[in-house]
């Protein structure tokens, strides 16, 4: 198998029975499906081959059936989620065991007044600032960083494409500060941010993106099928 793709359905499904019939027909090894956290437990009752995650921490994530938890994500900053709460979010989704997916990237004002790393450094050293204060018997726990630009996440058609060149450098950047401050974990790498079937291919063809954030097209099985696949051959 190859690169990982995380389906984040955010609220696009309201129902348990849309939930149960998305999950059965895109559920493949290679995806984690991440519905709203009310049809959890519906959702890991049905799958077989797919992981599950979380939207957002919860404390009750792990024993519902989720593996990898968002925190973070830009959603739940609009929503008040300061770095202070990101980063206890975090800390908590690694004591329950869960493999927590740290979202950051910059707004579309911080992209164009220049501070892009100087957002993505604070959001990675803050997110980061309690894993130390965890027992020292979790040692080296598997994280994801994902990088979502907020100027390109779906949402109204003035969104900007994100190039695969622009995610593969945020990336590398966000490598040097894991690096230059010494975690001491095991961390792989998402690109987020209007991901379709057209451009998925160009960010999973860079070798430093191990894998994708999914939205809006995630509830589309047809469009994830094919996202999927070309997952299946990175």
């Amino acid at each position: 198998m190859g690169k990982i793709i995380f389906a984040n359905w955010k609220k696009r499904v309201t129902t348990e029975a849309e939930a149960v019939e998305l999950a059965r027909g895109t559920d493949a090894k290679g995806l984690v499906l991440v519905p709203p956290h009310v049809f959890l437990r519906e959702v890991a009752a049905v799958v077989k081959h797919a992981e599950l995650g979380v939207q957002d921490y919860a404390p009750d994530a792990f024993v519902s059936g989720a593996r990898y938890a968002l925190v973070g994500h830009a959603d739940r900053r609009v929503a008040g989620d300061t770095d202070s709460i990101v980063a206890e979010k975090f800390a908590l989704a690694v004591r329950d065991g869960l493999v927590p997916v740290l979202c950051v990237g910059e707004s579309r004002s911080e992209r164009d007044s220049g501070v892009t790393n100087s957002v993505l450094k604070r959001q990675i050293v803050s997110g980061f600032s309690r894993l130390m204060n965890l027992e020292s018997r979790i040692l080296n726990p598997l994280v994801y960083i994902a990088y979502e630009p907020v100027w390109a996440i779906s949402g109204g058609a003035d969104v900007e494409q994100c190039s695969s060149e622009i995610a593969t450098q945020r990336i590398a950047y966000i490598k040097e500060q894991l690096l230059h401050w010494g975690y001491g974990i095991t961390a792989k790498y998402l690109y987020g941010g209007s991901v379709t079937s057209k451009n998925a291919a160009e960010y999973l063809h860079s070798k430093d993106i191990d894998g994708l954030l999914v939205g809006a097209v995630s509830v589309i099985p047809k469009e994830l099928k094919k996202i999927w696949h070309s997952a299946s051959k990175s």
